[in-house]
C-alpha cells in the first residue's frame, strides 16, 4: 500500500511520468480503512455517503491528513467529524473540530515549524492541496480560534459516463 501511494505522490508531484486515475470510489468503502490508520481518534463518519470520482489511496491519505490534524487541535478524546454533503454533480467532504482554531492570517499558510513542533512534517497540508488539485478540487478552510476548524473538499459525483 505504501508503495503504491508514494508512486501517486510522485505523480503529483511531477516527478514520474504516470498520471493520477480518477476511477469510482464509494466513500463508505474508504471509513473502515480510515477508521484503522487513525485508531486513537475517535473519528465519526457519515453512515451514507456517495461514489465519487477520484483515487481511493489519495482521498484515504487526504482524510488522513485531515483527521490527525483535527485530532492533535483538539481535547483528547474530543471527536473529529467527517462530513459528507452532495449538492448536485458535487459531493463536498468536510473534516470538522472544535480544538483550537486556526488564526485567521495563518489560515492558508503552512507552518512547517509549528507542525515540527507537534510530531509532524509540515508536508501534510500542502500534500492535501497537492491531493485536492489531482482531483480538481481546493481546499477550503474555515476557522474561529478557540472554536475550531472546518476543511472541505468539493468531488465530483461519480458518473459511468465521465471521462
Amino acid at each position: 500500500r505504501l508503495e503504491a501511494l508514494s508512486r501517486k505522490l510522485l505523480a503529483l508531484l511531477g516527478l514520474n511520468e504516470e498520471g493520477v486515475e480518477l476511477t469510482a470510489v464509494p466513500l463508505p468503502a474508504l471509513w473502515p480503512r480510515l477508521h484503522a490508520a487513525c485508531p486513537d481518534v475517535s473519528l465519526r463518519t457519515p453512515a451514507a455517503a456517495p461514489t465519487v470520482r477520484g483515487d481511493a489511496d489519495l482521498l484515504l491519505d487526504l482524510l488522513c491528513n485531515l483527521v490527525q490534524n483535527a485530532a492533535k487541535a483538539s481535547a483528547p478524546g474530543a471527536p473529529v467529524l467527517v462530513l459528507c454533503a452532495q449538492a448536485g454533480d458535487a459531493v463536498t467532504l468536510t473534516v470538522a473540530d472544535r480544538g483550537c482554531g486556526i488564526p485567521p492570517e495563518l489560515i492558508y499558510m503552512v507552518d512547517k515549524s509549528r507542525a515540527r513542533r507537534q510530531g509532524g512534517s509540515g508536508l501534510g497540508l500542502a500534500l492535501c492541496q497537492r491531493i485536492a488539485a489531482a482531483h480538481g478540487s481546493a481546499l477550503r478552510i474555515e476557522s474561529e480560534p478557540g472554536r475550531g476548524t472546518r476543511v472541505s473538499v468539493t468531488l465530483p459525483v461519480w458518473k459511468e459516463d465521465a471521462p
